[in-house]
Order: C-alpha cells, then structure tokens, then sequence
C-alpha cells in the first residue's frame, strides 16, 4: 500500500509540473495586473510629443538642466532647475533639446 501512495504523489507532482511548465496558474498564484495599454510611461531626457518638447527627469533629488534653443532673434540657451518627472519646455522646434548639466540644486 505505501507503494501505491509514492505513485500517487509522483502523478500529482508531476501534473503539478505540467501545469507549471505550460504556463497554467495555480490557486496560490497572485492574478496579474493588468497595464491599460494607453498608459505609456515617458522616457528620461528630452522627448518630443506632436510639437511639444519635454523633459523627463527619472532620479530623486533636483538637478540642472541646460536647455537649447534655436538662436533666433536673440533667444538664448539656458539652464534651469528641474524636480523628478516630466517637465513642459515649450514648442518644438524652438526648444531643440535638453540635457542634464552635472549639477544639482
């Protein structure tokens, strides 16, 4: 009879393994949650959506960044301090990128 029983937990572990290795969830396992896929996070640094520039700043202390327009009418490159996330520049392409300066504040 103790032969029978090492049969049974051999099936039952190896229909346990089947399940697992075909990607079948078992009761104990957490459901996923679910991503909406219009949610897409921004990426770090500069970016640009339709004509709108933006930086995205993914650390967790301020920092400096330099920003770079064009040079049009007198217009003048800049530096300025940013907190983490996602930052609005202005209008693409007067705003034509941004960089971190090495600098924090």
């Amino acid at each position: 009879m103790r032969r029978n029983y090492r049969v049974t937990l051999t099936a039952a572990s190896a229909l346990t393994l089947a399940a697992t290795a075909m990607g079948v969830q078992t009761a104990s396992a957490a459901p996923a949650k679910e991503v909406s896929p219009t949610v897409a996070a921004s990426p770090c640094g500069w970016y640009t959506v339709l004509s709108r520039a933006y930086y995205n700043h993914c650390g967790t202390g301020n920092v400096v960044i330099f920003v770079d327009r064009l040079n049009i009418g007198g217009i003048r490159d800049y530096e300025t301090c940013v907190t983490p996330g996602d930052h609005y520049l202005g209008s693409w392409p007067d705003f034509q990128g941004a960089w971190y300066a090495g600098k924090t504040c």
